[in-house]
């Protein structure tokens, strides 16, 4: 992001055709893509394994299964009186479901500043403390204390790819008194942390109460390091790099990204890109309307390149108002389904909800795979693939696992279309294949070693419907809507499946009436029809190392549970979704179908 960025700024606010939200305390201009959130409450917000939204407040939990519209209530504290978190804290789900609360704690707050005497004095107190819950935030334990003295901020707490939790933090220290940032690191879901070597900005950062480099930021890049933002008064973030997980620092200078000396925050997003929510200088020459309006922009590339900024809100000064009153600063960021974002600020009631798409397309894959037209094919649908006709279809072995480097089994796809049908069948190597004997319903297939395909009547996954067969030919078929919203009592008109079992792995065939498909809204599928369409493989194998794992809901299981230890779970695809954790079901995970003579 270059200087450029922000010279048409005050042209840029003059010309934004602005929608005026009331948020109850006052009312302020936000982009008209922008919607009001269904709640007041701060956050941060984070997501529970069986769907809920979690807010962590200065006593509470509150918990919402209705999409923020209602919440209840948890405590946080066993002891209220000696706990109350600031509004300046970091939440974190990580992937094995504990989530970690990093909160400032506001009973123990003195600011004792003194600059001609060294800065911080010896009862100048802001702590940091962590709190875990392993119940989905229902109940919580005693807070554990990282660091004494005063700490100005706490705003963000990522898991990296390694599964080590990273805290950003800060603290005060004297002659000449300033604040130097650092990294808390724990490799054990948050029961255990070691302090990394701090960032100290010195003259550069400047001294004072709000001196040094502070308030950071972070994110993983995707060759491991990770990249630190922090606020100075200097026209941009100063950044620096880690290459050990945040234990030490290098490269330690200026950012070619400018901001007004407010905090930023840098997420990556769930589907792989980075958003950055920022306070620009709405007259950079100037340096005047620091707070007053709150950007965002996106980058495909891990922050070498950004899109073009927008502004989502701003609170614009009259003549005789003083700024305090009309800052937008402090952000945080929520992804509550993929794309669908929620932004609320600490300083200023900004609460509002937007999507992804309505300021940056997506990234759909434009890989085909052509299924032959074969007018008078003869398949039977019996687990064996093994009729003349599939010899004629497009051989598609092109698998991968998007998510871990591990080696690819073999994984064989062909599809064929007759003047009635539209065949599919995959030849899956399996050394271990994982399979129930006893089904609760048919939804219990999400718990064993499955191929699946989903075909979409958009690009934007509006409307989908996906069939996931077992080793043993059981289907699990239902329709959906974006974002995982599965209606499972629907089934395919006239769907066949089968399977067969064979030495180091299985064979899935399936058919489906194209009468079926057209009365669903897809075209007819003859030569040169194109739909959107996914191939995939839920690749399991069976929890031998005799280590205790419970089952945990998540988003794969569907909050469904085994007998016997979970399986290992693998995730292979035909297209690369290019999102951060497992998923098929977003609109990059899919090609296209090509029916082709």
């Amino acid at each position: 992001m270059t200087p450029a960025h922000a010279l048409p700024l005050l042209l840029l606010l003059a010309a934004t055709p602005w929608k005026e939200i009331d948020f109850g305390t006052k009312k302020i201009l936000v982009d008209p893509r922008c919607e009001r959130l269904p709640t007041d409450l701060l956050g941060p917000f984070v997501k529970r394994g069986d769907g809920a939204i979690l807010a962590a407040g200065p006593k509470d939990a509150s918990i919402s299964h209705d999409n923020g519209r209602t919440w209840r209530p948890r405590p946080l504290f066993r002891e209220p009186d000696r706990f109350e978190s600031r509004g300046e804290a970091a939440i974190l789900r990580t992937r094995d479901g504990t989530i970690l609360f990093a909160f400032l704690n506001a009973k123990e707050q003195k600011l004792s500043w003194d600059q001609k005497k060294g800065g911080p004095q010896p009862d100048c107190q802001l702590p940091v403390y962590v709190i875990r819950s392993l119940d989905e935030g229902e109940t919580w334990q005693e807070p554990q204390r990282l660091q004494t003295g005063w700490s100005g901020a706490i705003r963000q707490m990522i898991q990296l790819r390694s599964g080590r939790i990273v805290l950003i933090s800060q603290q005060a220290v004297r002659d000449p008194g300033r604040h130097v940032s650092f990294a808390y690191v724990s490799d054990d879901e948050g029961q255990n942390w070691e302090k990394g070597d701090v960032v100290d900005l010195g003259e550069y950062g400047g001294y004072g109460d709000h001196g040094g480099g502070i308030e950071g930021t972070i994110t993983e890049l995707a060759d491991g390091r990770l990249w630190l933002l922090l606020r100075t008064y200097r026209g941009s973030f100063t950044e620096a790099f880690s290459k050990d997980g945040g234990l030490t620092w290098e490269n330690i200078r200026p950012s070619k990204i400018l901001a007004s000396g407010s905090p930023g925050l840098l997420q990556r997003l769930h589907d792989g890109r980075l958003l950055l929510l920022w306070n620009r200088y709405i007259d950079p020459e100037k340096r005047t309307g620091r707070r007053e309006q709150l950007s965002m922009a996106l980058s495909e590339d891990d922050g070498a390149t950004w899109g073009e900024p927008a502004v989502i809100a701003y609170d614009p000064m009259k003549p005789g108002d003083k700024e305090p009153q009309h800052r937008l600063s402090y952000p945080y960021l929520y992804e509550h389904v993929p794309g669908e974002f929620w932004i609320t600020t600490m300083q200023g009631p900004l609460r509002v909800a937007l999507h992804e798409r309505d300021f940056s397309a997506p990234r759909l894959s434009e890989t085909t795979y052509r299924a032959r037209f074969l007018p008078k094919a003869q398949i039977k649908i019996d687990g064996n693939p093994d009729e003349p006709d599939w010899g004629q279809a497009e051989a598609l072995r092109a698998f991968r696992f998007p998510w871990n480097p591990d080696p690819v089994p073999s994984t064989e796809f062909r599809a064929i279309c007759d003047a009635d049908h539209l065949y599919f069948a995959f030849d899956v190597d399996d050394a271990d294949i994982v399979a129930l004997d006893d089904f609760t319903d048919e939804a219990d297939a999400v718990l064993e070693d499955r191929a699946e395909l989903y075909i979409a009547l958009d690009d934007q996954m509006t409307r989908y419907f996906c069939v996931e067969i077992d080793s043993r030919g059981r289907p699990f078929d239902y329709s959906a809507s974006y974002y995982r919203q599965f209606v499972r009592k629907w089934k395919f008109d006239g769907l066949a499946t089968a399977a067969h079992v064979r030495q180091g792995g299985y064979n899935v065939e399936g058919s489906i009436p194209l009468k079926s498909l057209e009365a669903l809204g897809f075209p007819p599928l003859k030569p040169g029809a194109r739909i959107r369409w996914g191939i995939f493989r839920a690749e399991f194998s069976h929890d031998r190392s005799g280590k205790s794992a419970p089952a945990k809901p998540s988003i794969h299981n569907l909050g469904r549970r085994m007998k016997d230890p979970p399986p290992i779970e693998r995730w292979m695809s035909w297209v690369d979704p290019r999102t951060t954790e497992p998923d098929f079901h977003v609109p990059t995970s899919l090609g296209w179908l090509e029916v082709a003579e």
